[in-house]
């Protein structure tokens, strides 16, 4: 009987060892799919930083030829100021001067 015993432990052992390669298995298969996904996860986030970099690139670009636009509007109204105002000096002056000198 204590052959009849081993032998049954042994086979309830196979089968517990069986089970339990099945479970690790499974474990191990669930575990490479996460990780599929999360490289798939990965790639499209690092894919939207390289897109989003090229994208600010772009904007700054439009942003810098912007401020450079303004400078030289800037630039221009201020020389078109000083010009009036130079101008304008120049008129009261001779105003001034005939006004003066005729009598």
């Amino acid at each position: 009987m204590a052959d009849k015993d081993l032998i049954r432990q042994y086979k309830d052992t196979i089968v517990d060892l069986t089970k339990e390669k099945e479970e690790n298995f499974k474990t191990i298969k669930d575990k490479d799919l996460r990780i599929k996904k999360i490289l798939i996860e990965l790639e499209q986030a690092n894919d939207d930083i390289q897109s989003m970099g090229k994208k600010i690139n772009e904007l700054e670009t439009k942003l810098n030829k912007k401020q450079d636009l303004s400078k030289k509007i800037d630039k221009v109204l201020s020389e078109q100021s000083e010009k009036k105002v130079s101008d304008s000096v120049d008129m009261d002056e001779k105003f001034w001067y005939r006004f003066c000198h005729v009598k």
